[in-house]
């Protein structure tokens, strides 16, 4: 970190008592440089604070946590008890002394108590899918405690801090001692910019397959499984052996195959001399028209029982095969209909498996939907188009997104929620059916708002200020009013307007400065402007 060192630091205040009054308070800092200039840098001490911050991270215990021990913030009155915010994983979003994910031990516990979902792979008491309305006291503390900062000044923000109602540094004016000491701070500014307001909804969320990939392989014979020649996880495409099963329907199929073959091959033959002998008036009419009928039916017989074999299991190279060489044996081989990945083996190993049952599942893993789970009111402001953005519960920085292709037109009867379907193109593998997690859907408005680069936005104290840019050496803190954005960017739905230049690089040594020389603000008589 830098300190800067400015040649004056004016605040300008104002209150409407009776009429604008305008008040000054002017603060000289003499500067003793070592060399001549307007500025002096020195360096902080950071790699002391590094080995402070390592030393304490390991007395704490957090070992394996992805979450800083800073962010399970402080103890903090709760009405009748104390709830303690310390008791709170921000990873999982449960108490940290229930959380089955930081500390599986815990899940003997709850399952010995009956308090456990299946479906989920977590207490039922934590399961936000199953029950959406959870809600614990850690959380109600966590949106509305007062800010909170670390030891070097840097705020600890678990959600939007609410501004405070007046803001005594609301714009003040920071005045550089020239053009040149602000460039050579390090100021750097960007004009703001307008778009459509973006509504977000957030709710849980879940990655399955895309049902139109998804193949189920059954056979249309009772078999009994003798070998698998895949596992599970394998990729297989289409035509691969997938396993060799045994069925005493298959042999009398192929019996039939060979039969019905070698009449119709008869048939055949005898239809062709008809025809010849028909061309030279040896025969008539009636008697070729016979022939075809016959040979007819005996191909419509054949195709059949080649038809009923290719749906039992077996591939045409392997009917051809009982054709050409006359196996007889109760034995074949189940193929892949199509690409994909084996995702489950159903039958077990010497099992006998009904006709249609089962056995095993192939989809496709390059194309998946994400699932997300909306309350009756949330769902209304959905429409097929929409951006959706999946962030998995292990891991809330990588986001995935896509657009929404459908949307439920009927409500779950029990929890009165509906389901709403992104599709994401996956050629890389990395998304995981069934992994669970939180789904931000934006929804396009009328309303324009005003775009800032999220490192303009800082937390004053009291407010969400960015620097405004009056002159090259002239800035003044503007408390705005933020909503989530996406990417690099958070919307402002007031406070600032386009066109604006704010400062983007160097904000925050603006605002330590600011902070710094705010200190003395009661003592100058400064009136807070709202």
């Amino acid at each position: 970190m830098f300190r800067l060192l400015f040649g004056r630091l004016i605040f300008v205040n104002a209150i409407n008592s009776g009429g604008l009054v305008m008040r000054s308070c002017l603060r000289y800092i003499f500067i003793s440089l070592m060399v001549t200039g307007a500025f002096l840098i020195t360096g902080c001490n950071s790699g002391q604070s590094d080995i402070h911050a390592d030393a304490a991270g390991a007395e704490t215990g957090h070992e394996g946590h992805s979450h800083a021990p800073g962010e399970h913030g402080q103890a903090v009155s709760a009405g009748a008890g104390e709830t303690e915010i310390s008791n709170w994983c921000t990873e999982h979003s449960v108490p940290e002394s229930e959380c089955t994910k930081c500390n599986p031990a815990l899940e003997a516990k709850f399952r010995a108590s009956g308090n456990w979902c299946e479906g989920h792979g977590v207490p039922e008491s934590h399961c936000r899918l199953c029950n959406p309305g959870i809600k614990f006291p850690q959380e109600e503390i966590l949106i509305t405690q007062e800010p909170e900062f670390s030891g070097n000044g840097i705020e600890i923000s678990l959600n939007f801090r609410p501004n405070a109602a007046v803001c005594a540094t609301n714009d003040a004016l920071i005045q550089f001692a020239s053009a040149v000491t602000a460039e050579r701070a390090g100021i750097k500014v960007q004009a703001v910019q307008s778009a459509h307001y973006e509504s977000a909804i957030n709710a849980p969320a879940e990655i399955v397959f895309d049902e139109t990939g998804v193949t189920v392989i059954a056979s249309t014979v009772q078999a009994l499984v003798s070998r698998w020649l895949i596992s599970a996880g394998d990729v297989v495409y289409k035509g691969d052996k997938l396993a060799i099963l045994n069925s005493p329907e298959i042999a009398q199929l192929k019996s039939s195959l060979v039969a019905m073959h070698a009449r119709y091959e008869v048939e055949r033959k005898e239809l062709e001399r008809h025809q010849y002998m028909n061309e030279r008036d040896l025969i008539s009419r009636a008697e070729l028209d016979r022939q075809e009928s016959a040979a007819e039916q005996a191909r419509a017989e054949y195709i059949g029982t080649r038809g009923m074999l290719l749906s039992a299991g077996l591939s045409e190279s392997d009917i051809d095969e009982v054709i050409k060489f006359g196996g007889l044996s109760n034995q074949f081989i189940m193929r892949s209909p199509s690409d994909g990945l084996v995702v489950e083996r159903i039958a077990r190993l010497g099992e006998l498996i009904d006709a249609g049952k089962v056995f095993a599942i192939v989809a496709d893993p390059r194309s998946m939907w994400i699932e997300a789970r909306l309350t009756e009111e949330q769902i209304k402001d959905v429409r097929i188009g929409d951006q959706l953005t999946f962030s998995s519960d292990g891991n809330g920085i990588d986001r995935i997104g896509g657009e929404i292709i459908w949307v439920s037109r009927f409500l779950d009867t029990h929890t009165r929620m509906g389901t709403v379907r992104a599709k994401v193109i996956d050629p890389d593998h990395a998304l995981h059916a069934g992994e669970f997690g939180r789904a931000k859907i934006l929804h396009a408005t009328d309303r324009v708002v005003s775009l800032v680069p999220k490192d303009a936005v800082q937390w004053e104290g009291c407010c969400n200020v960015v620097f405004i840019k009056e002159t090259q050496d002239r800035y003044r803190p503007r408390k705005v009013q933020l909503l989530d954005g996406d990417g690099p960017y958070y919307q402002v739905t007031d406070g600032l307007r386009p066109g604006e230049e704010v400062v983007v690089d160097g904000a925050f040594l603006l605002k330590t400065e600011l902070k710094k020389s705010s200190i003395g603000a009661g003592c100058c008589g400064l009136d807070p402007v709202g």
